[in-house]
């Protein structure tokens, strides 16, 4: 005779109602808070990151893998609105020019000038690094010993601030 095995308990699933009795709510907006910060902070971390990191990108691979070129002409960016306000590229030192590269004209060359004490903008004559050598893209004036530290300590600085906007993830 076989003997009959005697069936397992049911183990009854709560229901939402009283998972909704049993939630902490008072803990509620302090979760909706820290979730809040984490993204304030994670959007200003990540476009503090993508401003050094674009410097220290665009200066050293004009200045390593660049050739020579020389500035013919010059125009300004348009002014892009936001909101009410306007972007003012030319502030940030970024410009749109011409160069001239063993005597070929190329249009529509992004050129970043620091705000260095002789370099505020692209005059006419300018002799400048351009990258890709076939068909130019961006520019930045040659830099010197100083102008290595400050790209430098800019990408280092991009590097910390990207972490940081890894570890604002990690608020809760």
């Amino acid at each position: 005779m076989a003997e009959n095995p005697t069936p397992a308990p049911k183990v009854r699933k709560p229901s939402l109602w009283s998972k909704l009795r049993a939630y902490s709510w008072s803990a509620l907006p302090s979760k909706i808070f820290r979730k809040i910060l984490a993204m304030i902070l994670s959007i200003l971390f990540l476009a503090i990151s993508l401003l050094f990191l674009g410097y220290a990108a665009i200066q050293i691979t004009t200045n390593t893998v660049g050739v020579d070129a020389q500035v013919a002409d010059m125009s300004s960016l348009p002014k892009t609105p936001v909101g009410k306000y306007r972007l003012i590229y030319e502030g940030a030192g970024l410009f749109k020019a011409a160069v001239e590269k063993e005597h070929v004209e190329y249009q529509g060359v992004y050129c970043l000038y620091p705000a260095w004490p002789n370099y505020t903008e692209p005059n006419w004559g300018d002799q400048v690094k351009v990258w890709p050598a076939n068909k130019p893209l961006i520019a930045a004036p040659q830099m010197q010993g100083k102008g290595w530290i400050v790209s430098m300590f800019f990408l280092l600085v991009g590097l910390v601030m990207f972490e940081f906007f890894l570890l604002a993830w990690t608020i809760h």
